[in-house]
């Protein structure tokens, strides 16, 4: 029943930022302007989830809370929190594919998510299950950095996208376990070709190994350089790829 919660947890990915000093010449270093719109404080996001195959919508049932709480220094820190009922978290196993594993394992798998990305689920009320977590990092108007993998050391940021990319820019990351991570620009949007609530945008499209990770082989993230990360798609091992959109409802203007 678990399980659902390592989706929870890889949307709250999307604002794993970092802080750190200016260096051009290190792809893991970002400049620019923090006190950018994006990331006031008070700045809601929306979270869409799409499982290919959640006929009876379970991913709809979703009530998530994304929000920026502080901002200072150049540090941001987003409130997420996700909530579903116990009945909608029956159809997850099928949904994932991971039906088959054992409880052990099934526990084994939710557990490194949790202590990833620390966070805390509560499941005492069977119909508010809720997991919590609170990420803390930068967003500037030059790029986007998270520490996720590097358990929040801000000496060790691992750069997601520079707005000033070009296609075949790669990022690297190895954190203490020796996992070797890469992030590469694949693509970049010259027209407005990206769904985004009711407007289209321009986005890079970046991709990311996952070595050793228990359910996921590859992270697909989709940035713009106003609304920053808008998207990530999610390829599994067990051949189930679901996404997420996230909407900056309080940046887009109609």
């Amino acid at each position: 029943m678990k399980q659902l919660a390592a989706i929870f947890l890889i949307a709250a990915m999307f604002f794993g930022v970092n802080s750190c000093k200016d260096d051009s010449s290190d792809p893991n270093s970002l400049g620019g302007s923090t006190e950018i719109e994006l990331t006031e404080v008070g700045s809601e996001y929306g979270i869409y989830f799409d499982f290919p195959g959640d006929g009876k919508g379970v991913f709809n049932n979703v009530k998530d809370s994304v929000e920026v709480t502080k901002r200072e220094n150049g540090v941001v820190t987003i409130k997420c929190i996700f909530t579903l009922d116990e009945e909608s978290l029956k159809a997850v196993d099928t949904l994932l594919g991971t039906q088959d594993l054992s409880e052990d394992a099934k526990r084994a798998i939710v557990d490194g998510y949790v202590e990833r990305f620390n966070a805390t689920i509560d499941s005492s009320d069977k119909q508010n299950i809720k997991l919590e977590t609170d990420i803390t990092g930068k967003i500037t108007n030059e790029g986007i950095q998270d520490y996720v993998y590097s358990k929040g050391d801000v000496s060790k940021p691992f750069t997601l996208i520079k707005y000033n990319a070009k296609v075949g820019d790669k990022y690297h990351f190895t954190d203490e376990a020796g996992n070797k991570y890469t992030r590469e620009v694949v693509s970049k949007s010259s027209d407005d070709d990206y769904e985004l609530g009711f407007i289209k945008i321009k986005v890079f499209k970046i991709e990311e190994t996952q070595p050793e990770d228990p359910m996921i082989e590859k992270i697909t993230y989709y940035a713009n350089h106003k609304f920053g990360l808008v998207g990530i798609e999610m390829k599994m091992i067990t051949g189930k790829e679901p996404s997420i959109k996230i909407v900056p409802w309080d940046v887009i203007e109609y």
